[in-house]
């Protein structure tokens, strides 16, 4: 008899303490009406408002879209006689604007080969020294998307030739 009475004790302040604990919490009603109050107001983002950058010796992403800006001002850096030279052979360049543009587009496409260059160089250089099997993986994946990335360039680079030959050789026949 008392087993029974000890056990139905047992049952009564378990079920109690459930209920209890269920009565703490508010309805899911009462949660959403206070979650849609507090709703913020959602930021778009678009494409000016986020900044793209191209890959360089420093950089940890192997892939991705870039923009030649932050290259020009990395080189410009390095060599400011260099590049103050280049901005002045093309301002006063006598060159057509469409020949103009294509050497423009064909320094932008070699700046950026070479921080892919840059990017495949160090990840070479992790994969001689790396024992972890994980990461040599990841850096070989890594290594390779840049050597992709350096044959896209490339192939730019020699089409943007191509059409900077044709460009010239038909003002050449112009004038």
């Amino acid at each position: 008899m008392k087993k029974c009475s000890y056990t139905m004790l047992i049952f009564v302040l378990a079920a109690g303490g459930a209920c209890a604990a269920q009565s703490d919490q508010p309805s899911l009603g009462d949660v959403a009406k206070k979650t849609r109050q507090e709703k913020k107001a959602v930021k778009v983002l678009t494409n000016d408002d986020v900044a793209t950058v191209t890959p360089d010796a420093s950089s940890q992403s192997p892939k991705g879209a870039t923009s030649s800006a932050p290259a020009a001002s990395e080189s410009a850096a390095k060599s400011p006689d260099k590049a103050k030279g280049t901005e002045k052979t093309a301002t006063a360049s006598k060159d057509p604007p469409e020949i103009a543009e294509l050497k423009q587009k064909l320094t932008s496409y070699q700046q950026e080969q070479e921080g892919w260059k840059k990017s495949a160089k160090k990840y070479e250089d992790l994969l001689a020294t790396e024992t972890s099997d994980f990461r040599r993986q990841m850096y070989q994946d890594a290594l390779e998307g840049d050597k992709q990335n350096v044959q896209v360039f490339q192939n730019k680079i020699d089409q943007a030739q191509s059409e900077l030959e044709k460009a010239e050789k038909a003002s050449s026949q112009g004038h």
